[in-house]
Parts: C-alpha cells; structure tokens; sequence
C-alpha cells in the first residue's frame, strides 16, 4: 500500500517566500484529506536550512499554525520537517501536543548523530518518526547503509531518500530503495524533484522496488524545478489499482483553487535547473551558473567543472 505526503505547504513555500495563509493552509489540508491523501506536510519547523529573510509562517510552523490546522480538521495526519540545528526537545513535545503526528528530521550523513538523537526523543515522546536522507544523489551507497542501520536503531519508521538535486535516473531510485529495503526493515520513502523530467518515471520506479511512501505537491509546487505532481500521480495510482481510491475530482477542484491565490507561484524546469541536475549540483550553485551561462561561453560545463571540486557522483 502506497502512503502519499502531499509537500505543498512546505516544499512548494520555496516558490513564494513560505507565505501560504493559514485559511488557505486550512482549506488545503482539509480537501486532500477529503481526497484520501494519507499524509499532509503543513511546513518546515523554526526554518530551513540556511535562515530565509522575512519566511512565512509554513517556514515556521508555530504552535498556534499547527493548533489551528489541527482543531479545524482534526482528522489530517500532520507532518512537520525539521532540521536538527532549528529544533529541541520542546518543539518536539509541542508539535506532538498540538497535533502533528510524523515529524520528518533531515539527516546529515557526515554528521547523523544530532538527528538520530531527535530521532529516539520524538519516538519517546509519541511520534512517529521519518528519517530524510537530502541530495541523495550525492550519498555513497555504503555510507547510506551505514546511516540508515542507525536510523532503525534510533526507532525511525520511515527512510525518506530525498532526490534533492533532481539527478536520479529511475534505475537509480530503484537500486537506491532496493538497498535500503535489503538492508533495514523500515519503510522506505522517495522524494522527487523534476530537474530533469523524471519525478513520474523515478516514482514509478521507486514504487516497483518497495518504497510505500511518496510525496508530491499539488502542481508540481516546489523548490526549483518542482516536485512530483499530485494531480496526476493519484490519477496514475487510481488507473493502477483499477479502483478510485484517491478522489482526483477534489484534487483537481484544489489545484484550481491554489491557483487562484496570490501566494501561488509555479514551478518552472529551466535551463540552470537541467544544468545543476546533469552536474548533480544543488540549487546553491544556482547563481554560479547564472554567471557562467551570462558569460556565453563556448563550453559552459568545461567552466563550471573548473568552478567545481569534490561534488559526488
């Protein structure tokens, strides 16, 4: 059974500065639970990981945005992402008091030991637990092993592989959630950017190897290129599963709706979002190649490559 987490809220707060208002937020999360979507990511906690100047409040995620959410409707399954440096244990005992229920903790695999820690005090304190691998793409497959053994040790649920860079290749997801599900015995989840066309292809794939949580975002809304979109990955599970499990007429009336809101931004796949995918680069060389493509240099990726040391493969 798949679990789809619907990024709306947070990963698509990327294309308009996290200003979601809260009725919109509201309204939201009330229709994709109307929908049968399982999950609803409502924001990041106290940031993300660098400080953003003057973030919204889905950036923020305060009590009193979680209180609202949650005493409107108070059947939604609420998420919450974290970083560890942005958090501590009372947010972790205020969250789970105000209604979310999975607290998703971005894990850093040179330095996992702050989340695993987060990880056994938010299991301690009720919550479910999803440990989020970032820039997958760029992690060492025994090194993702490695962490990830010690994230079902510290209790995680859940392994989230996050193609943060929009590199993955669906051959790549598949041996990526093979490994995982090989080597551990939790849930494996993906996270899909469309740097490169293939957030739907390397789903699909992700799905076929195991992993039974999927997020998306209505639109496709989200940092850079933009995530999988909602919309026609529930229609597809629906096709598959020969049965309306998910109501895509609600989805669909949603889509309209966010569109119809000053805070909706969409999503673009560009030039430098394709560049940083082939590179496998993050969105923090984005400005780099802005620099090098202005330039109109003969062979841009010779320049960028010069510009570049010790970016994994």
């Amino acid at each position: 059974m798949i679990n789809n987490i619907d990024v709306t809220l947070r990963d698509g707060g990327y294309q308009n500065g996290f200003h979601f208002p809260t009725d919109y937020a509201i309204k939201h999360v009330h229709a994709l639970v109307e929908s049968g979507v399982e999950w609803i990511e409502i924001g990041y906690r106290n940031g993300s990981f660098k400080p953003i100047p003057n973030i919204g409040i889905t950036g923020m995620s305060p009590d009193e945005y979680i209180q609202q959410i949650h005493h409107a409707v108070p059947n939604a399954n609420l998420v919450v992402i974290a970083h560890p440096h942005n958090i501590n244990h009372d947010d972790v005992i205020r969250m789970k008091m105000h209604g979310v229920s999975l607290l998703r903790i971005c894990i850093k695999t040179d330095n996992p030991q702050p989340a695993l820690a987060l990880c056994e005090f938010a299991k301690m304190s009720g919550l479910r637990v999803s440990m989020n691998f970032t820039r997958a793409s760029q992690i060492n497959v025994n090194t993702l092993i490695d962490v990830a053994a010690q994230c079902e040790k510290a209790g995680a649920d859940i392994i989230c592989i996050a193609d943060s860079n929009g590199s993955l290749r669906p051959e790549q997801t598949s041996r990526l959630v093979n490994v995982l599900k090989c080597t551990t015995r939790v849930d494996v989840g993906f996270h899909a950017h469309d740097n490169l066309g293939l957030a739907m292809a390397n789903a699909i794939e992700a799905v076929k190897a195991g992993a039974t949580f999927i997020d998306s975002s209505l639109t496709g809304m989200g940092k850079g290129a933009g995530n999988l979109a909602m919309e026609t990955w529930l229609a597809l599970c629906n096709f598959n599963s020969g049965a309306d499990i998910y109501q895509t007429e609600v989805i669909f009336r949603q889509v309209q709706q966010l569109q119809s809101q000053a805070c909706f931004n969409a999503s673009h796949r560009s030039v430098v979002d394709m560049i940083l995918a082939v590179k496998n680069l993050s969105v923090d060389y984005r400005k780099m190649i802005e620099e090098k493509l202005s330039e109109d240099l003969s062979n841009t990726f010779t320049a960028i490559d010069h510009l570049i040391t010790g970016t994994a493969a």
